[in-house]
This record gives structure tokens, C-alpha cells and sequence, in this order.
């Protein structure tokens, strides 16, 4: 990246300076024309990802701008954009966007937790707060993950019986070692592990993954007073947050599926339609 920077510099300046004998500077809140097109400040605040950017700031955003609308625009010239898998891509971005603009919309609706909810929330999860947790586990990583194979290691009270499942099913899986923080999980989660005994197993279905753990030590962290209840906070906001967004998420879907006409060969089985996948 900073080759190709360094490399495009110098064709900056001279567009730049091309553009001064023919055209009149931008002015206001045109902060420049690339290929004819106005950039402006509210742009740049978005590129900078802040509503008062430093002027350093300022600068790389900018460059970063020029840089991307001028291989844009080379890129339409040498008729790319019309290239079916670019469409696509095109398209798929401009879909993420929107997606992003509306779970960002719901997530602004969520109503902000008080100091009672905070300071419950600390009285009802000690393992998270006045006896944080941070279990130290022996590890098996499956790589793979499915309902059958989750369904058949619940019961299994010892990593050996689990390995030899894995062996047995020909599943790839890897030992480790780690540690699992309280603050980092879901709270009542945590209470739970922590009822759990000494060497207790238990599995985390984790994306593509399982992550078998056995509990071998257990060192207690508390955390009190105002920082519990700042972490509690935050804690309860994004559970809630993540509650409603996933709700209207999962009504939006349902509802649209109504109006969905599948060809036959590809149409997802009923109980795929029925819970449509939350996007990614």
C-alpha cells in the first residue's frame, strides 16, 4: 500500500495542477473535483470516520479518496464495471451498506440501561463481577461443526470419551491450552461454568468450529465499585442491543419470505424458509 501511495503521488500533483489552469479551485464545502465529480467535506468526515477530523487526519482521508475514485473511475473507463462477477460485487456492496445502515438504525432505538439495572446486574452475576472467574482449560478444538456432532458429545463427561468420538467419526480436532475471563462471555453463561466442579467439560459451539473445554484451575479476579458497574453497563446494552437488533432482524426476514418464489431445484428445506439465516 504505501508503494502504490508513494507511486500515485506525483500523478496527483500534476492532475492538480492541471486542473488549476482550467478550472476554478473548489471553494465552501467542495473540498476538491476528481474527474469532474465534487468531493466534499462531509466526505471527508466520513472517510475520516469523525465529525471533526485533525488536519493530519483531514489529509489522509482525502489522499485515500482521490486515490480510490481515481482507479474507480480507470476502471469504468476501461469498461470493468461492466463485467458480470464486478456487477455482482458491486451490487453485494452496495447491499452491505444498506444492511449496515439499517441494523445501525435499530441499534439506535435501543433504550440505554439505568444505574438500578447496573447495579442489579452486578448483584445477580458475581462469577462476572465480586468473584470474577477466569478458568483455565485444557482445550480440544474441533474442526467442525453440526448439530449430530454437538448432540452426541453433550453427554460425555471426559475429554478421552470425546476423543476417541472424534477419532472414531474421523473429525479433525487439536489440543491447546487457555483461558476463559468471566467479563468476556455471556454473564449468566459464566454463572453457570461457575457451578460447574473441577475438571468439568463442557463444549462452545463457536462458527465452524467446537471448542471442547475442561476446567483445571479456576483463579478468582473480582472486579467492584464503579468499574462493575460502568462493565455492567456495557454489558447490558449490547445484550440488548443484540436481542432487539436479532428480533426485528428475524421479523424482517420472515415477513419477506412470504414473497419469495424458489425454482423448485433450489428452493432451502422448510425448516431453512421458516428461520431464515440473520446476515452476516
Amino acid at each position: 500500500m504505501k508503494t502504490l501511495s508513494f507511486a500515485l503521488i506525483p500523478a496527483l500533483l500534476l492532475v492538480s495542477a492541471c486542473g488549476e489552469k482550467t478550472t476554478k479551485a473548489p471553494t465552501g464545502q467542495v473540498v476538491a473535483t476528481v474527474n469532474g465529480k465534487e468531493l466534499t467535506v462531509m466526505d471527508l468526515r466520513q472517510e475520516a470516520n469523525n465529525p471533526t477530523p485533525s488536519k493530519e487526519l483531514e489529509q489522509a482521508a482525502l489522499k485515500s479518496i482521490v486515490i480510490r475514485r481515481l482507479l474507480a473511475d480507470e476502471a469504468v473507463k476501461q469498461g470493468l464495471n461492466k463485467v458480470p462477477a464486478t456487477a455482482i460485487m458491486e451490487d453485494k456492496a452496495r447491499q452491505m451498506v444498506l444492511v449496515d445502515a439499517l441494523t445501525g438504525k435499530i441499534r439506535s432505538t435501543v433504550p440505554k440501561p439505568s444505574a438500578d439495572e447496573a447495579r442489579q446486574f452486578v448483584a445477580s452475576h458475581p462469577a462476572s463481577f465480586n468473584q470474577r472467574r477466569i478458568f483455565l482449560v485444557d482445550q480440544l478444538i474441533v474442526l467442525a461443526n453440526t448439530p449430530d456432532l454437538v448432540k452426541a458429545i453433550e453427554p460425555m463427561d471426559t475429554m478421552q470419551q470425546i476423543e476417541d468420538l472424534l477419532t472414531k467419526q474421523k473429525v479433525d480436532f487439536r489440543r491447546s491450552v487457555g483461558a476463559i475471563d468471566a467479563l468476556t462471555i455471556n454473564a449468566d453463561v459464566a454463572e453457570k461454568i461457575a457451578q460447574l466442579p473441577p475438571n468439568a467439560v463442557f463444549a462452545s459451539p463457536e462458527g465452524a468450529v467446537i471448542r471442547v473445554n475442561r476446567i483445571r484451575e479456576t483463579i478468582i479476579e473480582p472486579i467492584t465499585g464503579a468499574t462493575a458497574e460502568k462493565l455492567a453497563l456495557e454489558m447490558i446494552t449490547k445484550q440488548r442491543t443484540d436481542a432487539i437488533v436479532a428480533n426485528e432482524v428475524g421479523r424482517i426476514l420472515a415477513e419477506g419470505e412470504k414473497s419469495i418464489q424458489y425454482n423448485a431445484t433450489y428452493a432451502p428445506a422448510k425448516n431453512s424458509a421458516e428461520n431464515p439465516a440473520s446476515p452476516q
